[in-house]
This record gives C-alpha cells, structure tokens and sequence, in this order.
C-alpha cells in the first residue's frame, strides 16, 4: 500500500514539474473573432479624466445567446457617464475590472454584430510639475484575433504632446499622426501609448492622479507578467481533488486520516487504528465496521453570471490598462481579463491552457 501510494504521489508530482511544458501545447478553438476594434481617446484640459469611445465589429463564431455578456476590461472603477452608443446594446454595467455589454437579440453562429459604447474615465494621469502624462495599454485578447484595430489618441485643442507606441509585434502595427493601426493581430497582441505633455495649460488635481486612485476603484488582479500562477494553481487543485481525494478514499475504504477514522480487522473485531496501523490503546472493538462518514459537497466550478470559469471572474480576454506590465503602477492600474462571460469550459481549456485531452482524462475519472 505505501508501496503503491509513493509511486502515485512521485508520477503526480512528475506531471506538475512537467506541467508548463505540456499545457500550453494545445489551444481551444475561438469561440469569437474581433473583425474591427477602435478606440478613441480624448483627455479634458480641465480635469485629465479621459473620455474612451469604444467600436466593435465583434463575429460570433459559436452562438451568442440572447442575454449573454461580453465583458471587456476598465482601467479601473473610478468612471462616469457610461453610456451605449448603438442600438444593439440593450444595458452595460461595469466593476472596478470589466464594463459589461448586453446585446439586444441572440446572434448566430457566423454573425457579426457591431456596439459602440463610451465612457469618461478617471485616475489617469501622473504628473511632473507643469508636465502631464499618460502611460495606456488598450485591450488585448488571449484568445481572439482581431483583424483590424485603431487607437486614436485626441489631444485637446492647443496642447501639444508627444504620442509614441510600443508593440509586441512590431511587424503588426503603424502609426499616422495620433493614430496607432494593427493589423491581422495574432492571440494576445498589444500595443502601448505614452503620451507627454510638457505643458497643461490648467493646473490638475494632485489628488487624482493614477498614484492615488482609492483602493475601492482597483481593478480585481494585476497582468504583471505572472500569470501563470494562478492557471497553475487551478491545475493542482483539480487533481488534487479530482485524483489524489478519490484515490485516497477508495484505498481506505473511505476512512483516510481527516475524512474520518481508519478501522484495522483483528481476531474477527473492527477497531478504531491508531499511529501505527495497529488498534487504538484502549479502542473497544466492533463486529460489524461502522460505515464511513457521510460528506455533503456544495458549490462547484460553475461559472458565475459575470464570468465563467471556477464560480466568478473568469481568466484570459482583453482589457484596458493606463499602465505597463509594472508593479510599480499595478496597484494603480491593474489589467482585466475580458470576453465572453459564463464560457467555464472554455474558460478551463483556452484560459488555463490544459491540455483538452488532459482535462477529460481528469473529468472522468469523478464519473
């Protein structure tokens, strides 16, 4: 028995050590394609908050139902006058992560439905005594290609600033002017503006600035580069409890140290095992084993109404983001997640990245 239990335990944690190299081997088909994303932005002189004007061809490439949120990433909570721009758009709502899209009808597989939204955004801006900037990283998505994307940068009239990009794949992006253009977008690619003003001709609030954004207004989690904790931890609860438990309870006869007591059989009595698998100093034998403890399991991997994935926020998607991949500005700033909502399988395949395969193998055994 301990014999057997070794020899798992050193294959299980095999599979962990290889785990970073196998998960990422297989991806889920995209449940969507991005056919055009344009976003403009527009600081106000009086206060630098930002107003973001978002469009969106959006091809549905699996059936969109009626009711289903798209959910697309906020640099924080701290916005105001949200407001939808088309008539596809039944409500948005938004958290400190995500503004969410409620399209008006059911879209079918094949389809493309266009929304345009905006909103006013605060907490943006650092400053350096008369200087005024401002670090964005728009919307990226793990798992969608975009086609075609746009982020117009609209300085206000009269104050000149400088507006420069960074991009992952350089290949894929231009510039004209104040505007930024991708084009064919693989799985993940962004692009980042910094935008320097030496000069604000109205004196900001120090108080506003991204620095000093109120806790209450964070995002949910920082994309600081260290994403794959989480995935990871995801992949070991699973088999934790999806092979070590059952494994566990199934060689013990259901008894297994904290599940309940274990019982040894000796000279045709049942009695309680102590330390050293033999009966419990002082343990009063039984004829018949008592039956092991009865369990009631509650909750589940689910998916929450705003998010899929393991009961709530869901993994993978796009978001906007006033800052780098920095820890010094991810507490000011930190980085979503975005798409679909209540997508959990394709949020355990495509998000996570297990190996599909793997993930079935893991799903039957509780079968």
């Amino acid at each position: 028995m301990k014999k057997r239990l070794s020899a798992f335990l050193t294959a299980l944690l095999l599979c962990l050590l290889l785990l970073p190299l196998t998960v990422t081997t297989a991806r889920a088909a995209d449940t969507d394609k991005i056919v055009n994303y344009d976003i403009t932005v527009e600081p106000s002189v009086d206060d630098g908050s930002l107003l973001f004007t978002v469009s969106f061809d959006w091809k549905v490439l699996e059936t969109l139902d009626h009711g289903t949120e798209l959910k697309i990433g906020i640099p924080n909570g701290a916005i105001r006058e949200r407001k939808a721009l088309t008539d596809s758009i039944e409500r948005l709502s938004n958290d400190n992560s995500y503004m969410y899209v409620y399209l008006n009808r059911t879209v079918k597989a094949g389809e493309t439905v266009h929304f345009a939204y905006s909103w006013v955004q605060q907490y943006m801006y650092t400053l350096d005594g008369d200087a005024v900037n401002f670090d964005y990283t728009p919307g990226w998505f793990p798992d969608f290609k975009i086609d075609h994307m746009t982020v117009t940068w609209k300085s206000p009239a009269g104050v000149d600033g400088k507006v420069r990009y960074e991009a992952d794949d350089p290949d894929c992006w231009s510039a004209s002017g104040e505007t930024v253009t991708g084009r064919n977008l693989p799985h993940g690619s962004t692009v980042r503006l910094i935008v320097d003003y030496p000069y604000w001709p109205v004196g900001l609030n120090e108080g506003m600035t991204r620095e000093n954004i109120p806790e209450d207004y964070m995002a949910g989690y920082s994309d600081d580069g260290d994403g794959w904790i989480i995935p990871l931890i995801v992949v070991v609860l699973i088999v934790v409890i999806f092979i070590v438990i059952p494994y566990l309870a199934t060689r013990r006869d259901g008894y297994a140290g904290g599940f309940g007591t274990h019982y040894v059989f000796v000279n045709n009595l049942w009695y309680p095992a102590g330390a050293d698998g033999k009966p419990k100093p002082g343990s009063t034998g039984t004829v018949h084993k008592p039956k092991p403890p009865v369990t009631h399991s509650s909750g589940g991997f689910g998916g929450g109404s705003r998010g899929g994935g393991f009961g709530g926020g869901g993994f993978g998607g796009g978001s906007h983001c006033a800052c780098a991949s920095s820890c010094a500005c991810a507490c000011a700033c930190a980085c979503a997640g975005g798409g679909r909502a209540g997508c959990s399988a394709k949020n355990l395949y495509g998000a996570v990245k297990l190996n599909e395969k793997l993930s079935r193998a893991l799903t039957e055994k509780t079968k």
